[in-house]
């Protein structure tokens, strides 16, 4: 058995093609719920670019895995921490939209009473924003480490 086993670049390719679907699954679905109508232009326009980033994110992943070339890896992780920053900027919005002073500034009038949910999920987005916007931070401290290891080797 191998002491030193290191996963293939292309498995963490398919971990970020996961990850980007989870998030593009979410953001159909809000779009297919007609969130374009009850959100107000600003906050919908925010949902129209995760949707994008989010594809862009996908199939960046998918060219990694089948290239494995730097430039896809590089132009994948840009464009995951965009993601992974606007959903949760998304996040906390739809958060101070339901508490606060700023109750219902996100969404229009006449759809505010649709949009009160069980604070179970908002609690969920929140903690999975949180934790995504870390992975983020930390991934970003590891290849700025990797880098000076390389640079004073």
């Amino acid at each position: 058995m191998k002491k030193n086993f290191s996963f293939k670049p292309g498995f963490y390719a398919i971990f970020f093609a996961a990850g980007a679907s989870v998030l593009l699954v979410r953001t159909i679905i809000m779009l297919s719920q007609n969130s374009m109508i009850s959100m107000v232009g600003w906050v919908a326009a925010l949902l129209v670019m995760e949707f994008l980033l989010d594809l862009g994110w996908l199939f960046s992943s998918i060219l990694w895995w089948i290239s494995n070339k730097k430039k896809w890896i590089r132009i994948t992780l840009r464009l995951a921490a965009i993601a992974i920053i606007l959903h949760a900027i998304r996040v906390l919005i739809f958060i101070l939209g339901r508490v606060g002073p700023w109750i219902d500034f996100d969404y229009r009038p006449e759809y505010r009473p649709l949009q009160y949910s069980e604070r179970t999920w908002i609690y969920f987005a929140a903690i999975m924003s949180i934790l995504g916007v870390i992975g983020v931070i930390v991934v970003w401290i590891a290849r700025r480490h990797s880098k000076t290891r390389k640079g004073s080797q």
